[in-house]
């Protein structure tokens, strides 16, 4: 049986839960995993699934020839969605983040991670800190699924000394 062509410039991407994607070869310089590929390449990616390979792929058309802008670090502590539209400077940028639920951009970064896409993992990673910045600590736990490993008089001892 003859292998299916491939078009030029294409690379076919496979999702962990083998979906298909026929992306733009230029288009995968911005992962340093996936940076040297070569035309006409059938490649298994079996940490990302399909969900969050289309959402991949959507960042990297809009970012084809741009970098996201650098995000402050340390991040800031004003936390209004203004102010973080602002930092971000690109309304597609904030509404991309915004759509996205904390399960959602906690997969999505695993699987930049895992494809080695600088850019992404920064945006990915303010929309977290926005968004524990946003809340008490225990609202912060509960949203990220983190378990307090303090005892109860770790707890008291650091009530003492409130931040404000």
């Amino acid at each position: 049986m003859e292998q299916e062509k491939i078009g030029p410039n294409i690379v076919k991407l496979i999702s962990s839960d083998n979906v298909e994607k026929e992306v733009d070869l230029d288009l995968l310089k911005k992962s340093k995993l996936l940076e040297n590929c070569s035309e006409g390449e059938v490649i298994p990616l079996k940490e990302v699934d399909s969900k969050n390979l289309d959402l991949i792929i959507m960042y990297l058309e809009h970012y084809k020839n741009m970098e996201p802008k650098e995000i402050p670090k340390p991040f800031p502590e004003r936390t209004d969605d203004e102010f973080f539209r602002g930092i971000l400077n690109d309304d597609w940028t904030f509404d991309f983040l915004n759509n996205l639920g904390i399960e959602d951009a906690v997969s999505l970064v695993d699987a930049a991670i895992y494809l080695q896409i600088e850019g992404l993992i920064n945006i990915l990673a303010a929309k977290q800190a926005h968004e524990i910045c946003n809340c008490e600590i225990e609202e912060a736990r509960q949203k990220f699924g983190i378990e307090c490993d303090m005892t109860e008089e770790e707890i008291d001892e650091i009530a003492k000394y409130p931040l404000d």
